[in-house]
């Protein structure tokens, strides 16, 4: 099947991972917190009408500002209401994080610590890939936390303009882009409630890890080791075939 707002760089989950993601480890309702009657079709459907209140409200908020800050609005108006839908709760970070003589401005956490993990908001207007407008900062947004990724002990982060969200792994050993990557503005406006769905599945809080600690406990590291694994496999069977045939 050939999804329209998702795209994954880097093989960080198995190319057919998402026709099957139903049937994986941590992927029933009460996996996600829900109790008693209700359903996950339920669930993300309620959910589903929310956000595209949400992102309406945005879109008219945004056309008729003029001297609000698009970073503020883009948070505040969007980015915060819809990630609170899927159980995050979100602290701000004003100060930035120094490492080796570098600062990282990581926006939001999950918590009120260095160790809890990273959420980075960017204005509407910024593209994830972009550098910057002069005085805020000398990396695109994307390159920010990836290098803060690779430099820390932690595994996984989101970063998002609030019309695309990455999720964003340690790549400390890759050589080319490596993140999960939804197109928000593609899944609302043309109504793609099934990607949605499998949206949630993966960006869900119960998805990623809860601190730095326990990154290589999380679904999502799961998900991406059992890609590994599986990867390995096909290419043991290439190698058997080949040498058979020899």
């Amino acid at each position: 099947m050939n999804h329209t707002c998702i795209t994954i760089e880097g093989g960080l989950l198995a190319p057919d991972f998402l026709e099957t993601i139903a049937d994986a480890e941590g992927q029933k309702a009460s996996d996600f917190g829900l109790t008693g009657r209700r359903t996950l079709v339920d669930e993300v459907s309620a959910i589903w009408s929310d956000v595209r209140s949400y992102w309406d409200a945005f879109q008219r908020r945004l056309e008729r500002s003029t001297d609000e800050s698009r970073t503020t609005v883009t948070r505040e108006q969007w980015m915060i209401p819809l990630l609170e839908a899927l159980g995050y709760s979100l602290t701000h970070h004003r100060s930035g994080v120094a490492i080796n003589g570098r600062n990282y401005v990581i926006s939001h956490r999950t918590g009120d610590t260095d160790e809890d993990l990273p959420v980075h908001i960017e204005a509407y207007d910024q593209d994830l890939g972009s550098r910057p407008a002069s005085g805020r900062g000398t990396m695109s947004p994307h390159a920010m936390l990836q290098d803060y990724l690779n430099r820390t002990e932690h595994l996984w982060g989101i970063v998002t303009n609030g019309s695309t969200l990455r999720l964003l792994r340690d790549s400390s050993y890759f050589t080319r882009p490596s993140y999960i990557e939804f197109d928000l503005q593609q899944m609302l406006e043309g109504e793609r409630l099934d990607e949605f769905f499998l949206f949630y599945r993966l960006v869900h809080r119960t998805r990623l890890p809860k601190t730095m600690e326990d990154g290589d406990a999380c679904l999502l590291e799961k998900y991406h080791q059992l890609g590994i694994e599986q990867g390995g496999r096909i290419r043991d069977g290439l190698r058997d075939a080949v040498e058979s045939a020899i």
